[in-house]
């Protein structure tokens, strides 16, 4: 197995971050920071979600790590030839709007992980624009 670290851009926030942290906090939001056209079956819980990204295995991604308004650690579960994790941060004052960055972490075999790479890079950097772009604090 390969190691890898994917880290998104970093994009300023049109909300708070206080706002963001919030709203990602609750898995029903989840959904909303993902590819339209990648996902489906979209489902979630209080404590988890899971979802089909089409052309790869169905997912399921719980919270670990929580440290309000600093960062927001998912991990996924059940995957056997891909478990990785996926970091949120959120910088900056909390009562202002600041950035958000994208952490991609797992191990993958080196093969599949010279095919995936750069799909994962667009995968994260789209959620961390898409994550930015929310306009929460009307």
């Amino acid at each position: 197995m390969a190691a890898f670290t994917i880290n998104s851009e970093t994009n300023s926030t049109l909300s708070s971050l206080k706002s963001l942290f919030d709203f990602l906090s609750d898995f029903k939001n989840f959904q909303t920071i993902l590819p339209e056209d990648k996902v489906e079956n979209f489902q979630f819980t209080s404590d988890e979600c899971s979802f089909n990204i089409k052309g790869i295995t169905p997912m399921k991604i719980k919270k670990v790590e929580a440290k309000p308004h600093e960062f927001i650690l998912f991990s996924s579960e059940g995957l056997a030839k891909f478990n990785f994790s996926l970091k949120v941060f959120f910088i900056g004052d909390a009562a202002q709007k600041g950035q958000c960055r994208i952490e991609l972490t797992g191990d993958l075999n080196p093969f599949i992980k010279a095919m995936a790479e750069k799909s994962l890079a667009a995968l994260t950097n789209t959620m961390s624009l898409k994550l930015a772009q929310l306009n929460l604090d009307q």
